[in-house]
């Protein structure tokens, strides 16, 4: 049996249950170091259970014990679907502070046993508008599924208005849906975010209605907020102008449902293959790229108003392509007037 430390920050739901179950186990409040448990320790190794997670009824602490060949590491067991729950600690480990904070070990042993189950941290979602048709449904059609989800309407310029939201915002991440975002049945907001990843910006993916491409455009994204206010915005796409960490999840959110008038249909697709033609996206794959492009140009005509998505992408793709590296050029993108006054010019005489 090893000993057994319980941090608490104040959420004590299972400490009860825990002390029932292990008699022996010690509470300690709010540890900041591994140095602070060390001192406590009377065994090899000894285990640390946090307040921001559910043990699991059918895993056993006294039961799992150490090979000598790995009695040297931290085992890390997963917590839901990440290795970031309970973990087995040698006695006098020397680890980092932060190491210590995030769970996130260098020296470390991966246990594919799921021994807890994260509690889920709850976070503002908030919904960005600006003059889309559809808007108002699809604003109405996310509160059923979010009933405290908030908007920003009518706010100038792509970054501001994300800054506009992550200010509204009140928890250190948010969600933000566009606009024109219609979420799909199986999607929801509860999702657990590793402290290591609170830093990042995730991006969950949307389905295009005119060429049925499935990736990260147009998708639900949860974003830190301290980054999204204080973002650089002279860079032309506002997702990589919060930070260089991007954590794509593979899983649908929406479908983005932007072809719902010419103006709307034409500047979607020009902004988008602007920026994949430009490659002003960070950690663009060239050769994704290339096929989103060829199909943005050349698929979806008989979708409604497919013909404008198609105009767009070959238009955006052409403006991407001259002005490469010009960044004043590309900001234009976000200059909602402009990119109706290019529209116009286009299509005011036909």
């Amino acid at each position: 049996m090893y000993d057994i430390f319980y941090i608490s920050t104040g959420v004590d739901d299972q400490w009860l249950s825990l002390k029932k179950k292990y008699p022996t186990a010690i509470k300690l409040e709010n540890v900041k170091s591994i140095d602070e448990i060390n001192s406590r320790a009377f065994t090899k190794m000894f285990w640390v259970i946090w307040d921001n997670l559910i043990l699991n009824d059918d895993f056993n602490l006294n039961e799992y014990k150490a090979s000598r060949w790995d009695d040297m590491y931290i085992h890390v067991f997963k917590n839901g679907e990440h290795y970031d729950g309970i973990c087995l600690f040698p006695k006098n480990i020397k680890i980092t502070v932060k190491e210590f904070d995030y769970r996130f070990f260098t020296e470390k042993k991966e246990v594919d046993i799921q021994a807890s189950t994260p509690i889920i941290e709850k976070y503002d979602v908030i919904f960005i508008s600006y003059n889309e048709p559809n808007a108002d449904n699809n604003y109405n059609n996310l509160l059923k599924i979010c009933p405290d989800a908030k908007r920003v309407n009518g706010v100038k310029g792509i970054h501001q208005a994300h800054i506009v939201a992550a200010e509204l915002a009140t928890t250190d991440m948010f969600y933000v849906v566009d606009g024109d975002a219609i979420i799909v049945e199986d999607f929801n907001f509860d999702n657990y975010i590793p402290k290591i990843f609170k830093d990042h910006v995730h991006v969950w993916r949307s389905k295009n209605p005119v060429n049925d491409l499935v990736y990260g455009y147009g998708g639900v994204k949860l974003l830190p907020r301290e980054k999204t206010i204080n973002m650089d915005t002279s860079k032309p796409d506002m997702t990589t102008s919060i930070t260089s960490k991007f954590k794509p999840v593979l899983k649908l959110s929406n479908i983005s449902a932007f072809n719902t008038d010419p103006f709307n249909t034409w500047k979607s697709a020009f902004r988008e293959c602007v920026k994949l033609s430009s490659r002003s996206i960070d950690r663009q794959k060239e050769t994704e790229t290339i096929e989103r492009l060829k199909i943005w140009c050349t698929i979806g005509q008989n979708a409604p108003f497919g013909e404008f998505a198609i105009a767009g992408a070959r238009s955006g793709a052409e403006y991407g392509n001259i002005n490469r590296g010009n960044i004043e050029a590309l900001k234009l993108i976000n200059d909602f007037k402009w990119l109706k006054e290019r529209f116009d010019g286009r299509y005011s005489t036909n």
